[in-house]
């Protein structure tokens, strides 16, 4: 197989699709040659301890890694020491230089299964000893953790009823795994091992040959199911997961086409079995919507006839006002689509389109590669909820306020973009919107919308560093929160800034600073770089570090330090800037903010 081919398979294909022959084939031919630095976006390292073999999984979690452009180093702790790995902090598997511990722990090493006398007061304080060992860890562990549940025991105690009664070995594995659900805190992932298993039928699930072979449990062909998992906690917590869907209307939305069967005779209804599943389809997309997942649609229709459906079907679940942008004509839907990421400001590769057209996807693929496309088969939409999850695309764990409303403050953004496009006197307008900004230090209520933020910010993000919330909450006396409302909407949080001092400099440290792409224009970076310059002064300081890693995605903020006067040079990472040289045209027009105690 070439570079190219290699190449091609890797980074143009979803791997998902592949079966473990050929993923392992893959593994083996990527070592052969060094990817390109260009194709890659972050570099990460990890920790795997398992009480299985993990040698397959590694090798299998780079390669998705790899696809998801990120740049994994890996370190495998030894065959079955995961119990020694968590008891001792000091092993070489707990190095603070890891950005993510993965941990795969078995039901076959408890040291209690219930018998079938126990009562019910023992069983409960043996599940609660058995959980309370990994929850002691947790509290010591300031990095992302990435755990799987416990796996059902390979030799149920009551055979057929081990899962509905008290004193059943499967009863006991899903009280533990009860409990680790209850008591983890944000910056522990756990993976659900049932859900795997049930996606991918437990008869092909267990394999009692491979575990007393190697101490596996499951057979070969699980693997990138669980490995898909893992990458997918990974890229959320990096800020990589996919925010905006973009979504067909004919034979995607519904069945039929509008423009000929008209509103009525379109199959969205629950009298029919192909209606019910477009009308399961659309509550599946409300529910991504109201967790913080933007909806556009992108259709060759008729504007006005496409906007029917929505105001006078009956059983419609989807309303216009569910929708961030509706798009219906009949330009080609790459133009389109692009047209949608720069109304909301954000980036191609935070997209999803589906599409019922094979011809209409792979031309959106071939030209905004970046877009994640899915190709739906227009003959099977029960099939659609199944499809677009298994790959994987979306992350939900600590949902915010902000990702909550995320629909209606990108509608009041487009309010306001077009009452700008209209305006003569910028800063007039600007002015008259009465900005007020908010600015207060890490704490309990800000930290997961904090810690959210530099995961997910890219436009305007001085480095890539990775913060847990546990991480953010030792440094509150050093990280800015900043939060920004005018007569248009509240934003809530929108920036977070860590600082430090450099006291023998005499320096004030930007350590991290991103803001979000919804504020940007309102000169709010203006106001707190003249903060920082304030700050620096009061303490006597001269001058202002920063760590600044150049990207493809942060031109925004590149600009703003050019306007500053700042030269930002091709492979320098850390810069120190006197504040005489600084040249900030700070806004006069905001308004410092008080909080309401």
């Amino acid at each position: 197989m070439s570079k190219k081919q290699i190449h091609s398979k890797i980074f143009d294909s979803e791997l998902i699709n592949f079966d473990i022959s050929e993923l392992q084939q893959l593994s083996k031919e990527i070592s052969k040659f060094q990817i390109s630095r260009r194709d890659l976006k972050k570099n990460i390292k990890i920790s795997i301890s398992s009480d299985y073999t993990t040698n397959y999984f590694t090798e299998i979690l780079k390669l998705f890694l790899i696809n998801k452009r990120i740049q994994p180093e890996i370190y495998e702790t030894e065959f079955g020491s995961l119990r020694y790995d968590i008891r001792d902090l000091s092993r070489k598997f707990w190095d603070k230089k890891n950005d993510f511990f993965v941990l795969i722990p078995s039901s076959n090493n408890f040291s209690y299964f219930p018998k079938i006398d126990d009562d019910k007061k023992k069983i409960k304080e043996k599940a609660i000893e058995e959980a309370q060992l990994w929850i002691n860890l947790w509290s010591k562990i300031d990095k992302s953790i990435i755990q799987t549940t416990f796996d059902p025991p390979l030799n149920p105690g009551l055979s057929s009823e081990d899962a509905v009664r008290y004193g059943g070995h499967l009863h006991f594995v899903r009280l533990v795994n009860s409990i680790l659900v209850e008591k983890s805190p944000p910056n522990v992932n756990l993976i659900d091992i049932e859900n795997l298993i049930f996606n991918n039928k437990e008869a092909s699930w267990q394999d009692s040959r491979l575990f007393h072979l190697a101490k596996q449990p499951f057979n070969m062909e699980t693997i990138p199911s669980l490995t898909k998992s893992v990458c997918g906690r990974i890229v959320g917590t990096l800020g990589m997961a996919k925010k905006v869907v973009v979504i067909d209307l004919d034979n995607t939305l519904w069945g039929g086409v509008i423009g000929e069967d008209g509103v009525n005779g379109i199959k969205l209804d629950s009298n029919s079995a192909e209606g019910e599943a477009y009308l399961n389809f659309q509550k599946y997309l409300k529910k991504l919507s109201l967790n913080g997942i933007v909806l556009c649609v992108c259709s060759k229709n008729d504007d006005k006839i496409a906007k029917e459906v929505f105001k006078r079907h009956k059983q419609i679940i989807l309303k216009l006002e569910d929708f961030t942008v509706f798009t219906a004509n009949y330009e080609d839907k790459a133009k389109n689509i692009k047209a949608i990421s720069k109304t909301l400001n954000l980036g191609l590769d935070s997209f999803v389109f589906i599409d019922d057209s094979k011809i209409e996807c792979s031309f959106v693929k071939k030209i905004l590669p970046e877009v994640f496309v899915i190709n739906v088969d227009s003959s099977e939409p029960s099939e659609y909820i199944k499809k677009i999850e298994s790959y994987n695309l979306f992350y939900f764990k600590n949902i915010t306020k902000e990702d909550l409303t995320r629909t209606q403050s990108y509608q009041k953004l487009k309010k306001y973009e077009e009452i700008k496009s209209n305006t003569n006197d910028l800063e007039k307008f600007l002015k008259e919107l009465k900005p007020i900004i908010y600015l207060e230090n890490v704490n309990k209520s800000n930290v997961s919308r904090s810690a959210q933020l530099l995961a997910k910010t890219n436009q305007f993000k001085f480095n890539s560093k990775i913060y847990t919330e546990k991480e953010l909450l030792k440094l509150r006396n050093q990280t800015i929160v900043m939060s920004f409302k005018d007569t248009i909407q509240d934003y809530g949080i929108v920036g977070v800034a860590v600082l430090s001092d450099r006291k023998k400099d005499k320096a004030l440290e930007i350590e991290n600073w991103v803001l979000s792409c919804r504020v940007f224009s309102r000169r709010i970076e203006n106001y707190i770089i003249g903060h920082l310059i304030k700050k620096a002064t009061k303490t006597k300081y001269n001058k202002i570090n920063f760590k600044f890693h150049k990207t493809k995605k942060n031109v925004y903020l590149q600009d703003f330090l050019k306007k500053l006067k700042i030269k930002i040079e091709e492979n320098s990472k850390y810069y120190s800037t006197n504040i005489e040289n600084i040249k900030n045209s700070e806004n006069t027009y905001m308004n410092l903010g008080k909080f309401d105690n």
